[in-house]
């Protein structure tokens, strides 16, 4: 006190002077003391707000799992087991129905390829047969002409024109020679040297 009258200061500024230094130091105190706490306290107001989201996500995954299993559940009950393990006796069966029937067609298909087959080679021994007549028709058809030629018989323009479209099928078309060729040649060779009156012309 004699110091702050040695000062001059009033004793009632240097009670406010004093009083103001400790309530600064208070204060000082005071935010120091929440400058150390406050960090903590964050922490601690996190780590209670994460445990409170992973809690209420443990939840969540609980009843989607309840939900699964409770589906698991009504799928895979007596009931449906039973429909499932008879629509699969069903599916089984038809498979097997549709096996025998594949089978049996296959083998209907193995028999009418055979019967085609047959089929085909009587129909070309048909065509053969049918294109070796109708070549023997024609040679008898030769061969009558030239007979009637060796007897003298005159041959008229109209019937060598009949016996050239004969020679024609049976060389061009049926591809034959031979006999029926050498015999159309004699023909040909008795048409031009017969006597043909004055209104007709030897034929080549």
């Amino acid at each position: 006190m004699k110091a702050i009258e040695w000062l001059g200061i009033p004793g009632t500024a240097a009670i406010v002077l004093v009083g103001l230094f400790f309530i600064m130091q208070i204060i000082g105190e005071i935010i120091e003391f929440f400058g150390k706490v406050s960090p903590e306290f964050l922490k601690i107001r996190k780590y209670f707000s994460r445990k409170r989201k992973e809690k209420e996500e443990n939840q969540q995954m609980l009843k989607e799992c309840q939900k699964l299993l409770s589906e698991f559940n009504s799928h895979y009950n007596n009931d449906n087991i039973t429909k499932r393990n008879d629509w699969m006796n069903d599916v089984n069966n038809s498979v097997k129905n549709n096996d025998q029937l594949i089978q049996t067609l296959d083998a209907k298909m193995d028999k009418l390829l055979v019967v085609n087959e047959d089929l085909a080679t009587q129909l070309d021994q048909v065509k053969s047969n049918v294109l070796e007549n109708e070549a023997d028709r024609l040679r008898a058809e030769l061969f009558d002409c030239g007979n009637r030629c060796r007897r003298n018989i005159r041959l008229h323009p109209e019937e060598m024109e009949h016996i050239r479209a004969t020679f024609h099928k049976y060389s061009k078309v049926l591809h034959q020679n031979g006999p029926g060729e050498v015999e159309f040649n004699f023909i040909l060779d008795y048409y031009n040297h017969q006597d043909f009156p004055t209104y007709h012309q030897p034929n080549n």
